[in-house]
C-alpha cells in the first residue's frame, strides 16, 4: 500500500510538468508572440492591411472601368529566407481588398488557365455550355486589373541588437493599358536582442 502511495506521489509532480496554461489572445492585441527572426501571422494582416489601405486611399479602385472592378491576383513572390506558404498573406490581401466593396476578385481563371476555385470554374463552363456560349471567352473572367506582390526582407544588426524588415512591395496593372495604376509597399520592422541560437 505505501509502494503505491510513493509511486503515485512520484508520478504527480511529473504530470504536472506536462500541464501547460493557455489562453485565448485577441489577434490584434500587443499580448501576441512576437518573433524577430521570422515573420508571425500578425505581419501577415498588418502588411495586407497597410498595402490595401494605401491602394484604397489612393482612389485607384474607383477608377478602374468597372464597378465593382474585377482584379485577378498573381501568387505571392517570397524572397526571404523563410519558407511558408504565401497563401496565407494572399488570403489576408484578398480579405481586405473584398472589405472596400470596390472590386470582387476573379476565383474561376488564373495563370495557366488555372482557377483558385476549380469547382466554381466547372460550375461557370456549364452555365456557359447550358446558355451555348462554351465556345466564347466568358467576360467575367477577363479581369479589369492585375495585382503582383512581392514579399522582401532586410536585415541588420548593430552589437547586440538585431534587426529585420519585412516589406510588402504590390502593383495594380490595368488590363485595358496594360500599366500599372498602382503601386505600394507595407512594412513590419522588428527589433531584438541576439540569441545563441539563430538569429
Amino acid at each position: 500500500m505505501n509502494t503505491r502511495f510513493l509511486a503515485i506521489a512520484a508520478t504527480l509532480p511529473l504530470a504536472l510538468l506536462g500541464c501547460q496554461k493557455a489562453q485565448y489572445v485577441d489577434p490584434k492585441g500587443n499580448d501576441l508572440i512576437v518573433n524577430a527572426d521570422r515573420m508571425n501571422i500578425q505581419d501577415w494582416n498588418l502588411l495586407a492591411d497597410q498595402a490595401v489601405q494605401s491602394m484604397v486611399n489612393s482612389g485607384v479602385l474607383a477608377r478602374l472601368p468597372n464597378q465593382p472592378a474585377g482584379i485577378l491576383l498573381n501568387p505571392v513572390i517570397n524572397t526571404t529566407t523563410q519558407q511558408f506558404d504565401t497563401d496565407g498573406i494572399m488570403k489576408k490581401i484578398r480579405i481586405s481588398l473584398l472589405n472596400t466593396g470596390r472590386c470582387e476578385v476573379i476565383m474561376t481563371a488564373g495563370p495557366g488557365g488555372r482557377a483558385e476555385d476549380k469547382i466554381a470554374q466547372d460550375a461557370q463552363a456549364l452555365k456557359d455550355f447550358q446558355s451555348g456560349k462554351d465556345n466564347q471567352v466568358n467576360p467575367n473572367n477577363i479581369p479589369d486589373a492585375t495585382l503582383t506582390a512581392k514579399l522582401i526582407e532586410d536585415r541588420a544588426r548593430s552589437g547586440s541588437t538585431r534587426q529585420v524588415a519585412y516589406v510588402l512591395q504590390m502593383s495594380l496593372t490595368n488590363t485595358n493599358t496594360g500599366r500599372a495604376v498602382w503601386e505600394g509597399e507595407a512594412s513590419v520592422i522588428k527589433q531584438g536582442q541576439r540569441s545563441s541560437v539563430g538569429f
